[in-house]
Parts: structure tokens; C-alpha cells; sequence
């Protein structure tokens, strides 16, 4: 409180809601004006002039000006505050009254000015109240507006909200391709897909050829992991990821697609992606085949180079990690007669429990894996052979009329089209005619477009198909080329090994179109510990 005959302690509040260069101007303007108003009355001495430059009023978190002027009133260096309306004060009614009300317990008041409020009158709470309800409501309804705008936007293909994604610039609400980054995102996810790599080795590699992160950083699992589930990469674009259920929630919430209210927006093909299709849903399926494998409790440990990588033919549960005897050699077994036994039998819900699929020994799992290799490298030429042809034949079927010729077409007709126009202008069409005209070429240009639309997609399938087919053909090469007896490198390639039965084995590596069947019989000598397998087949199986 002040003394009777000393100056009251009166102080300025002043806000603008963006950082434009209007704004900014005005925001110089209020505080000037509030300055020399305060110095103009012999009764009053200036506090301060409090202000926020770029800050909503819907909330007063995030308000320093406001926040270090509230914190002033409670030392007592203020009496009275002046600012120009409710909606600068604050936009949201139950501030508005919390804090007006808290400064009128520590004796201060507060004068809106432009709506002729004085908290000190009578009434003032209640005309507050309504001015305030009506500065939230106005505030309201300007972002639903501007959430209209935005949304209009992304509909039409417009980026925003989207700062710089590794790979991808964002030009005039466009993204285009950064080359150099692009051979990088190509090589993680075909990493991922076919090498069988995890985030955390992917950043490993990367960090060790001193490759850094847009923010100049070392990369991590967690960016491997956000790059390869970000559909930018194939070409798709989804925005409203994140939004606010209202105007007065301070935080946003991930937009999981289930509120109709606020609906995802995604756009496929909606800018020239970085990897083909083809390849973004091989790294999506092994996502989840990971995701499957750690939720259901059989995350490999990568003890083994077989771990995580042997389904049951059986039964369809993954085989898990054991031992296969005294010597300490590892083994796989499935999962499911581990936990159930070897007798088959249903629970209450009907799902098939035990199984009575055996326990394969590595030693086994070496040798088969090895015959394979040694296979694809007797008949790599063949199989080279082949993929060539596969792609030839691909090539072939890919002849089709020029779009070029198309898009010319679709330029007559629209030359045609202005042409009926000037027709009708001179007289010499009625506006019947002229309408039966531009349906006509509204009519051929749609088929013409939907035409080479159709030749685009065609395109992309065979290109994505090719693309494949060579990928293979880089496999063979590389196990060509490599040690048929290296099991770390048996696991980069494996894809699944199935085993049907004891005595059986199904190989899928990764990236080639084909797999192995094995046939094995054992020789075992128990008295010197010897362990021979004998491969009795391995086919190629197309």
C-alpha cells in the first residue's frame, strides 16, 4: 500500500501474439505511449513497462514479462496496472479472474483502458468476466480459422510444420531431395532389410565413417529408428502428427488417426521419394517381424549367430536359444515345447499348445548354411542368368504408347477449348454449344490424364521390380565372393530358416527370390564325441 502523500506505483502491461515486423512496431508503439501516459500524471511514479513480444495469450506459462510483473506486484514495488484490453492481459477467462483477483487481495488494481474497466469499481469483476469470455471466445473462433487455413494447405499437398528431415529440404512448401543424404538413407534402410542389421548397429557404422546428423551430431539408434518409419522416404506425406484438442491445452498430443475431429492428413506419391517402394515395406514387414519377436518374449540375445532367426514348421513359434549337450555346443528349440511339452493338446481358447518338433543342434545349422553357400556359388552364373532374363522380360512389358504423345494431346484440347470460347464471343457458338464443347474436352483430357497416370504407376511397379531383381543379382555377387565358412555372415544374409521336421531344414536368404531345401542325416560316436552331419540334399527351391 502506498502512503497518502506519496506517488502511486503504477506500471504497464503489453503484449503482441506474433514476432512480424508490424507487430513489433506496434508492441515499440504501446510501450512508448504507456510510458510518456504514466509520466504525465504528477500522482503517479513509473514502475516498469512490462511487455511479451510472440507469446498467445491463451495461457501465462509461457509469459515472461507477465510472470516477472506478477512477481513485482507480490514484492510490493506496484499499486496499479494499466494495459490496453482484456484480450492483451490475458485470452482466457479463468486467468484473467485468478489474477486479477490475486491482485486485488495484495491491494492492486488493474485498469483495462480501452474497455473502461477498473477492477477497484463495483462491477468491475463482473464486466470483466464477460469481456474476458468474449476475448477467449474471439480467440476461439481465429484459430479455428487459422486451423482451417492450415488444414486447406496440407489437403493441397503444402508442407509445413516440417523443419529440415535428413535427405529432404523444404523449398516453398515442397520437399526436394538432397542427393548426398539420400545415398545415406538409401543405405539404412537396405541395411535394415536386407543385411539384418539393428538401429544400433546402422548408427555404429555410421558414426565410425564420421557421419554426422543434420544437428552436426553423432547418430544414434533412436534416428535410425525414426528415419526408417518416416514415409517421406517413399514418397508419402502425412502432417497433423501432433495438434492441440483446444485452444487453451498447453501441450500437444500424438494424433494416433482416431479422433474424426482431427483427422491425420496423408497424400500418397505425393513428392519423389528416396527409396522404392519395394524396399519401404521390406524394412516395414521387419519392423514388425522384430516388434512381433520382443513382444512375444523371443528377442534374440545374439549369443548365437542363429539366434532370432528359426520358426517351427510345426507349430509356427519361433525357436528359441538351448544347449545341445554336455560339450556346451548351441542349439535352438521351439519355443512352444519348451513352455508346453511335447504333447499337443488346445486350452480354453482354443489355441494349440505343445509340439513335438526337435531340438537342432548349430553344428547342424553351420554345415546346411555352408552347403548353401557353396551352392549359389557352383550355380551363380545360372542364377544371374536368370534374373537378367526376368528383367528383360520386365522391360518388354513395359512398352507402352510415349506420354509424351498424350500430354501433346491434352495441350490441343486445351487449345480447343479457348478456341469454342472466342467462338461464343464472336457470335458464332451459343452458350449450349459451348458447353457441349468443353464437356467433350474436359471428357478426353480426363481420359488422357488417367492414361499416363496409370503409365506413371505402371512404371514405378516395373522400375521397383528391376530394382529388386539387380539387388539379388548383388547378392549372388557378394556371396560369390565371400567365405563360404564365416557364420557372422551367415547371419547378415539369413532371412528364416524353417524347420519342418527333425532331419529338415528351409533356408530364406535375404533379397533373393528364392530359397534352399536341406535333407541332413547325423553320425554320432558317443564314446569319442564325434558329430558328423551329412547333407543328403540341398535343392533350390524356386
Amino acid at each position: 500500500m502506498y502512503k497518502e502523500n506519496s506517488k502511486k506505483k503504477v506500471a504497464a502491461y503489453c503484449r503482441v501474439s506474433t514476432d512480424s515486423s508490424d507487430q513489433i512496431h506496434s508492441l515499440s508503439a504501446q510501450r512508448a505511449y504507456f510510458t510518456e501516459y504514466i509520466s504525465d500524471n504528477d500522482k503517479w511514479e513509473m514502475a516498469d513497462v512490462y511487455y511479451d513480444e510472440g507469446i498467445t495469450g491463451t495461457s501465462t506459462k509461457k509469459r515472461e514479462g507477465f510472470n516477472r510483473m506478477i512477481a513485482d506486484c507480490e514484492k510490493g514495488k506496484i499499486d496499479t496496472i494499466l494495459t490496453k484490453e482484456v484480450s492483451r492481459f490475458a485470452r482466457n477467462t479463468v486467468d484473467t479472474l485468478n489474477f486479477t483477483r490475486k491482485l486485488q487481495e495484495l491491494g492492486i488494481n488493474v485498469i483495462f483502458m480501452n474497455d473502461g474497466i477498473d477492477t477497484n469499481d463495483k462491477d468491475g469483476e463482473l464486466r470483466l468476466t464477460l469481456m474476458a469470455s468474449i476475448a477467449q471466445e474471439e480467440s476461439r473462433k481465429t484459430s479455428e480459422r487459422i486451423k482451417w487455413s492450415i488444414k486447406r494447405n496440407m489437403e493441397n499437398g503444402f508442407v509445413l510444420g516440417c523443419g529440415r528431415v535428413y535427405g529432404f529440404r523444404v523449398i516453398g512448401g515442397k520437399l526436394e531431395v538432397v542427393p548426398e543424404e539420400a545415398e545415406i538413407v538409401k543405405e539404412v534402410f537396405r541395411s535394415y532389410a536386407y543385411d539384418g542389421k539393428g538401429a544400433a548397429a546402422i548408427a555404429n557404422d555410421l558414426r565410425a565413417r564420421n557421419i554426422p546428423t543434420l544437428k552436426n551430431k553423432t547418430w544414434g539408434s533412436q534416428n535410425i529408428l525414426n528415419m526408417i518409419a518416416n514415409e517421406k522416404y517413399v514418397g508419402d506425406l502425412t502432417q497433423r502428427k501432433n495438434y492441440k484438442p483446444n485452444i487453451l491445452s498447453e501441450h500437444s498430443i500424438v494424433n494416433r488417426g482416431d479422433d474424426p475431429d482431427n483427422p491425420l492428413i496423408t497424400i500418397k506419391n505425393h513428392h519423389e521419394g528416396i527409396v522404392s517402394r519395394e524396399l519401404w515395406d521390406a524394412v516395414q514387414k521387419e519392423r514388425q517381424r522384430r516388434s512381433a519377436k520382443n513382444k512375444s518374449g523371443s528377442r534374440h540375445s545374439k549369443a548365437h549367430w542363429f539366434s532370432g532367426l528359426c520358426t517351427c514348421g510345426k507349430c509356427g513359434y519361433s525357436y528359441i536359444s538351448a544347449k545341445s549337450s554336455r560339450l556346451g555346443f548351441g542349439a535352438v528349440a521351439c519355443r512352444n515345447r519348451q513352455l508346453y511339452g511335447k504333447e499337443k493338446r488346445t486350452d480354453v481358447n482354443g489355441a494349440a499348445l505343445g509340439c513335438d518338433n526337435r531340438t537342432v543342434d548349430e553344428r547342424v545349422l553351420a554345415i546346411a548354411m555352408k552347403s548353401v553357400m557353396e551352392n549359389i556359388y557352383d550355380i551363380s552364373e545360372q542364377l544371374k542368368s536368370e534374373l537378367l532374363s526376368e528383367i528383360q522380360c520386365i522391360q518388354k512389358s513395359n512398352i507402352t504408347d510415349d506420354i509424351s504423345s498424350k500430354q501433346n494431346e491434352i495441350s490441343k484440347l486445351k487449345q480447343k477449348k479457348l478456341k469454342a470460347v472466342d467462338l461464343m464471343l464472336e457470335g458464332l457458338l451459343d452458350k449450349d454449344g459451348l458447353k457441349e464443347q468443353t464437356e467433350f474436352y474436359d471428357g478426353e483430357i480426363a481420359k488422357l490424364s488417367d492414361e499416363i497416370s496409370k503409365h506413371k504407376s505402371a512404371e514405378t511397379v516395373y522400375n521397383d521390380q528391376i530394382e529388386s531383381l539387380k539387388e539379388a543379382i548383388r547378392k549372388i555377387e557378394l556371396i560369390s565372393d565371400s567365405d563360404n565358412n564365416n557364420t557372422e555372415l551367415y547371419r547378415s544374409m539369413i532371412d528364416n530358416i524353417i524347420i519342418p521336421e527333425y532331419g529338415r531344414l528351409e533356408i530364406f536368404l535375404k533379397g533373393l527370390p528364392f530359397g534352399f531345401k536341406i535333407k541332413y542325416s547325423i553320425k554320432k560316436v558317443p564314446i569319442d564325441k564325434v558329430y558328423a552331419v551329412i547333407i543328403d540334399y540341398c535343392e533350390l527351391d524356386r
